[in-house]
């Protein structure tokens, strides 16, 4: 109740358009959205599905997400992708991780908060355990040839029990999977057997994708 008393007060503003709608990502921005095209998953992983075209209203709402920390928006972000992904056959979902001066710059993880949206009954949990150990150059600055070295072991599984076989992996953006790959390595590493991956979004054109 005080939740719709709040919002009634204090409208939350489209981040797709930017409207006074009351919700963090209005109807008519998710009418526009367009959905991605099956593609063969990127080397390194057993399987990869994205929900949406990196485009419009959507490209607005992950930036005002990573670059404006408007967390909340994390939250309708996710449950998009709950509704695009459907059920999920794994044994875990694990969110790509920042690296802890990222992660304290943005105050949280977009990643995970997305990927909290997807748990619930009937569905994989989501677990913590891998690490980014090493700060890397952001990928969206370098050429795609030059992505999977800078990411490569930067992540590392962390805790004394192995993975779970079967894990997906959540992120909210994927351009080459040069980042997802590397994730993929260190859970396979510590036992995992099978590594997949879904993500909100991804550009038709990988390399104009902000990551």
């Amino acid at each position: 109740m005080l939740e719709h008393i709040l919002n009634w007060l204090f409208p939350d503003r489209c981040a797709g358009c930017y409207r006074l709608t009351g919700n963090l990502f209005c109807a008519t921005c998710r009418e526009r959205l367009q959905p991605f095209p099956p593609f063969p998953p990127p080397p390194g992983l057993d399987g990869a599905w994205v929900a949406f075209r990196y485009e419009g209203e959507l490209i607005r709402a992950i930036h005002q997400l990573k670059y404006g920390r408007r967390r909340r928006i994390a939250y309708a972000l996710g449950d998009l992708l709950a509704t695009a992904v459907g059920p999920l056959s794994a044994d875990a979902l694990i969110a790509v991780p920042l690296h802890r001066d990222r992660f304290r710059e943005r105050g949280f993880n977009q990643a995970a908060e997305i990927a909290s949206r997807l748990c619930g009954p009937g569905r994989p949990p989501l677990l913590d355990g891998l690490v980014r150990v090493r700060a890397t150059n952001r990928q969206a600055r370098l050429a795609a040839s030059s992505r999977a070295a800078n990411v490569a072991g930067a992540f590392v599984w962390v805790k004394r029990t192995p993975p779970p076989c079967r894990i997906i992996l959540v992120d909210d953006v994927l351009t080459t999977g040069a980042t997802l790959a590397a994730c993929a390595t260190a859970l396979r590493s510590a036992g995992a057997q099978s590594v997949s991956a879904v993500a909100l979004a991804r550009s038709l054109i990988g390399d104009s994708v902000v990551q």
